[in-house]
């Protein structure tokens, strides 16, 4: 590996990222986060990468046993349209000029709004420009000259600009989790810690409480910017690496990091710990495909420790990858087989395990509840409801897990006819193979502490991993389709690039929510009013008080007020160890409950003073948002038992107030 990132800055920034993630965790959880913990952490990190830079230096022979991937031959394309330097200019030029509208189109549209989706407020020109960017981008690389470094800086921007969108556009924020957890690093950063310390997201919390530190930039605005940014600076480079270790067609290896946007990318729009882990997931898988000593190596498994460090879910599935790797490369041939069993029997059982303890400490008691499975996999389904642009877009998305599955299997059958020269694909296979036992198992579980609607979403997540770790087997088809395809004359290659670029805008729109004919994400964003709505309240109460609002109200008392106001439950032996916000978060927690039956049952007297006794306040608040399901009834019911009430933003958010 040092062969190929000895002037690689990203592969070494992407290191020392790992390395404050993980240090910053450690020293978060054993001590606290102040100025001499990140401090303390710096120290760690700094001198660890200076000792990897070190070794790194020092030439290694490498695995004696280094498998080596079948290479293409480098073959002469006759078919340049930028062979003269000036059109590439001029090509260069028209791309930054795109991208300069594209990113206009977004800025106009930023608002402060509630929003279901973010194309709700971008003008359709958004998507013309992006598509003719990207196309122009593909072009650039497909019929010129391979300029290396200049092809991966256009697709790390091309990557940002595609993953930037929710951050630009929302204006207050984007989702629920990024609210918690800003509020969770912002007390963190004036206290040092919160307890208790969980085991997991730390590594979150510590690269942006210490990025935080040493940068002065706001927690909000480095949490917004954390996974976006990361992603399109270390992922195109990494996935280069990997395919030119792969590979040896330049113009393919540089291509193909661009062309694999046709998958859609939400794990990468928005900051939370588990998308972080998924990052530090696919550098541990990228650049472990490529190590060849046992220096680098270790490197791998400083991504996997730093994934632990953010979320089990992708860190542990990590770490057991490393281990895969250690005994693939490993010389005791005779024990192999057993390192091998004994990793795929852990993988197999330590998710299901802590999802179990999980559901054990939150008092999980029915069985037969069982998490909802997702389908893996969908029939064949062909739109027709809408005009032709979105019918072709969810003829995509409908049909995309199929369209994956078939890849897998096709990248499974040619690995398996080069057996001998991807042996290095074992560790991937081993590990999802055991995330599939671990998905069947944890299907067995309820995930009673999550709201009903919640509880498939750790099998889809599982889900998802089975496919990280099988994307290499979806590299290889793609790889050898690009091969073909630029193999052969303008009149066939065109229309296949067109295409392509055609895909990668389609992805795009699939990558956020959505809100038209085919699907409804359903969850609207925090807005202005929803603020206005929590600043009122409090205005109002002068005391004591607790709200039951939905989710996005409750973020914005998140972003206002932090973790300032905590009640303990008045109920004995319920909730002892755990105090009460004055809105309800989780979604799964009893105060949420009490604003369900407001809003699905009746919106009574009796609900709110059974909250305020939970709670031991004596006035309450019911928030009711205007794009509530039945919402004229319910404004109606409340009315007539609410002590007062008022209206936000010209009837955009009623408030009622009730007291003992």
């Amino acid at each position: 590996m040092e062969k190929y990132f000895g002037k690689n800055y990203l592969y070494f920034l992407a290191v020392l990222v790992g390395l404050i993630s993980f240090f910053g965790a450690a020293i978060y959880r054993f001590y606290r986060l102040d100025n001499l913990g990140a401090a303390a952490s710096l120290v760690l990190s700094g001198l660890c990468f200076t000792f990897i830079l070190y070794k790194l230096k020092n030439k290694s022979h490498g695995y004696s046993h280094e498998t080596r991937y079948p290479k293409a031959e480098q073959k002469k394309n006759n078919y340049l349209f930028f062979a003269r330097p000036a059109l590439a200019v001029v090509s260069l030029f028209f791309y930054g000029l795109l991208f300069c509208l594209t990113a206009y189109t977004l800025f106009k549209a930023r608002t402060s709004g509630a929003l279901i989706s973010p194309w709700e407020v971008v003008s359709p020109y958004f998507f013309a420009f992006y598509g003719l960017a990207t196309l122009i981008l593909i072009f650039t690389i497909a019929f010129s000259q391979p300029q290396r470094k200049i092809f991966l800086a256009l697709i790390s921007l091309h990557y940002f600009l595609s993953f930037s969108a929710a951050v630009i556009i929302y204006k207050i924020g984007y989702g629920f989790d990024p609210f918690i957890h800003q509020a969770t690093a912002e007390l963190i950063d004036k206290t040092g810690a919160v307890y208790p310390k969980p085991f997991y997201y730390l590594g979150q919390y510590g690269l942006i409480v210490i990025l935080h530190k040493i940068t002065t930039l706001s927690i909000v605005c480095l949490d917004k910017l954390l996974v976006p940014a990361l992603a399109a600076l270390f992922l195109p480079g990494a996935i280069f690496q990997f395919l030119k270790k792969c590979f040896s067609q330049e113009k393919v290896n540089l291509l193909l990091p661009l062309a694999i946007l046709i998958l859609p990318f939400s794990i990468f729009i928005i900051t939370t710990p588990q998308n972080l882990a998924y990052l530090f997931l696919f550098l541990t898988i990228l650049y472990g495909l490529t190590c060849s000593s046992q220096k680098e190596l270790a490197i791998v498994y400083i991504f996997a420790l730093a994934g632990l460090a953010c979320h089990p879910l992708a860190g542990l599935p990590a770490l057991f990858f490393a281990l895969a790797l250690t005994a693939y490369h490993s010389n005791q041939d005779k024990l192999k087989k057993y390192f091998y069993l004994l990793i795929f029997i852990f993988s197999s059982i330590s998710l299901p395990l802590a999802f179990y303890f999980v559901n054990k400490n939150n008092g999980v008691a029915d069985p037969a509840e069982a998490a909802i499975s997702p389908d893996i996999l969908e029939k064949i389904t062909i739109p027709g409801k809408e005009n032709f642009i979105l019918n072709f877009i969810y003829l995509y998305a409908f049909n995309l897990r199929t369209l994956i599955a078939v890849l897998i299997l096709i990248g499974l059958f040619i690995a398996y006819r080069h057996r001998q020269n991807c042996k290095i694909y074992f560790p991937n296979l081993i590990i999802a193979a055991s995330l599939i036992i671990a998905y069947v198992l944890t299907n067995k579980l309820p995930f009673n502490f999550l709201i009903s609607y919640e509880r498939g979403d750790y099998s889809e997540r599982i889900l998802s991993l089975i496919v990280i770790f099988l994307l290499p087997f979806v590299i290889i088809p793609l790889y050898g389709l690009l091969e073909k395809i630029l193999e052969r004359k303008k009149s066939l290659k065109i229309p296949f690039l067109i295409f392509t670029a055609i895909l990668i805008t389609s992805s795009l729109y699939l990558s956020y929510p959505r809100f038209d004919r085919y699907f409804n994400s359903h969850g609207y964003s925090t807005g202005q009013n929803d603020i206005e709505a929590v600043h009122w309240i409090e205005n109002d109460a002068g005391g004591d008080y607790i709200a039951l609002a939905n989710q996005q109200v409750s973020a914005a008392a998140l972003r206002e007020f932090g973790f300032s106001h905590y009640y303990p439950p008045d109920k004995e032996g319920e909730g002892d160890s755990d105090n009460v916000y004055f809105y309800p978060i989780p979604t799964g927690g009893q105060l949420y409950q009490y604003y369900l039956d407001m809003v699905y049952k009746k919106p009574g007297h009796d609900t709110m003073a059974a909250a305020m006794d939970f709670a031991g306040v004596s006035q309450s608040y019911f928030v009711l948002n205007k794009y509530w399901w039945a919402f004229p009834k319910i404004l109606a019911e409340a009315k007539l038992e609410a002590d007062s009430w008022t209206e936000i933003g010209d009837g955009e958010i009623y408030i009622f107030k009730y007291s003992k």
